[in-house]
């Protein structure tokens, strides 16, 4: 079912035309979803239990003090690549690809130096972020056909291509991305390394306030949409009981944001991409004297 343009499609200059998605995609329909921040969730933790991805966590970033620096600008990379125009999306590929190459990382076990660039873990956190994308549409929404499933999987080989893969390579529908995941699961493991990424991402205290316990209730609608074997290696005790009540919870708190039509959304990420396109200059913003926006271009920190 098409979408209607979206009135401020052409808000900045990070939005001059639909992009490589657009109106008419399933992709527009899926990443505009408010389970869309689970579904990130969810791939963003399953793809640490890849032992060389996490060894490049580990070993070649800032997550450990600052996790949520991370979360952001891969947020604004996947925001800019679903929403921004095709000169910025372009751009923040290639930003993206020049960061992987930049990063090394030595496997403890075997003494291989490798890049984050590998095609063996582009291939392993694009195909898992696709399959959690479409995990977080069975379980949250928005409801889709086989066919749109299908569509959603090739319309993603542009990410592909933005991380560094070969789109023809890729897999091309819903089924193939499953046995993607199915085929991959014996490559998996919970490292010495993956306790201490366990410890910031996966809750393990009761919350304090009514906003931690909501934080909370997130972070485990994210855990809902593992496979079974991803919470065994995590070491989660789970249920079909709680299984039901984190979904049905995290239903009832995702509706009012779930009920607003498309064309009132799709603004809002393109004016986000504006402001926060991934690898693009962005505006520094001077309240002045009296609270009055004084702005004046600045490079990205």
């Amino acid at each position: 079912m098409a979408t209607p343009r979206p009135a401020s499609v052409d808000t900045g200059g990070h939005t001059n035309d639909d992009g490589y998605f657009g109106p008419e995609s399933v992709t527009w329909r899926v990443a505009a979803h408010p389970a869309l921040g689970l579904s990130a969730g969810c791939a963003g933790t399953i793809q640490m239990l890849y032992p060389q991805v996490m060894h490049m966590i580990d070993q070649a970033s800032s997550f450990r003090d600052y996790p949520d620096l991370r979360a952001q600008r891969t947020g604004e990379f996947a925001t800019t690549v679903f929403f921004g125009d095709r000169a910025s999306a372009d751009r923040a590929g290639e930003v993206l690809r020049r960061i992987h190459r930049s990063c090394v990382a030595i496997d403890p076990r075997s003494g291989e130096e490798y890049r984050a660039d590998k095609p063996e873990l582009l291939e392993w956190v694009f195909n898992s972020l696709t399959w959690a994308l479409l995990r977080g549409t069975d379980v949250y929404g928005p409801s889709l056909s086989v066919e749109e499933q299908d569509r959603f999987v090739v319309e993603q080989h542009t990410m592909a291509r933005m991380v560094g893969l070969d789109p023809e390579q890729q897999v091309r529908t819903r089924v193939e991305v499953d046995q993607y995941m199915q085929d991959v699961l014996p490559k998996l493991a919970y490292g010495y390394d993956t306790r201490w990424f366990k410890e910031i991402t996966i809750p393990s205290t009761i919350p304090t306030s009514l906003g931690a316990g909501v934080k909370q209730l997130m972070q485990w609608g994210s855990v809902a949409l593992y496979l079974p074997e991803h919470r065994e290696l995590f070491g989660i005790r789970w249920n079909p009981i709680r299984q039901a009540t984190t979904v049905g919870a995290v239903k009832l708190l995702l509706a009012p944001m779930a009920a607003k039509p498309i064309n009132e959304t799709i603004p809002q990420f393109r004016e986000f991409v504006d402001e926060n396109a991934f690898g693009a200059r962005k505006r520094k913003v001077d309240p002045g004297p009296r609270g009055t926006a004084d702005q004046t271009d600045a490079a990205q920190g």
